[in-house]
């Protein structure tokens, strides 16, 4: 049986892939800005948009609806933007980002954009050390 959370989960997480899935194509050949470095934490994106759940506390989550499907991305730190992994290869979205849940990461590929989304077509990905805690911020 599913439960609610699921169903949201499930929910939502459709309505991003679909959102991402059919700016692929232009993507590709519209808006992108070549090899780019972008440093940051990789989030789950439907937990981050619609109840802004990230950090250590939710990896396991974020692994789960990973696992669902749901698309990861990276939260750069120093805009706070959000990159969602686009396979414009046609490869899986999540292999690159998933064993970087909720760490700490410096990815290399190249960025897209059109209508509002962003993304990034990860080539390389490698775990930085944590940001150093400020009070008041969240982790």
């Amino acid at each position: 049986m599913i439960t609610l959370k699921e169903e949201h989960v499930r929910k939502v997480g459709l309505l991003i892939l679909v959102g991402a899935m059919t700016g692929i194509g232009l993507l590709a050949h519209e808006g992108h800005r070549g090899k780019t470095k972008i440093v940051g934490e990789v989030i789950d994106t439907v937990c981050y948009v619609s109840h802004d759940s990230r950090g250590p506390e939710h990896a396991e989550c974020a692994r789960d609806c990973a696992r669902q499907g749901i698309s990861l991305g990276i939260l750069e730190e120093k805009t706070g933007r959000v990159f969602i992994s686009l396979p414009i290869d046609h490869s899986s979205p999540n292999a690159k980002l998933l064993d970087h849940v909720a760490r700490r990461v410096e990815a290399v590929g190249t960025v897209y954009s059109k209508g509002g989304l962003r993304g990034i077509f990860v080539e390389s990905v490698r775990a930085l050390p944590a940001r150093p805690s400020t009070s008041g911020s969240k982790q």
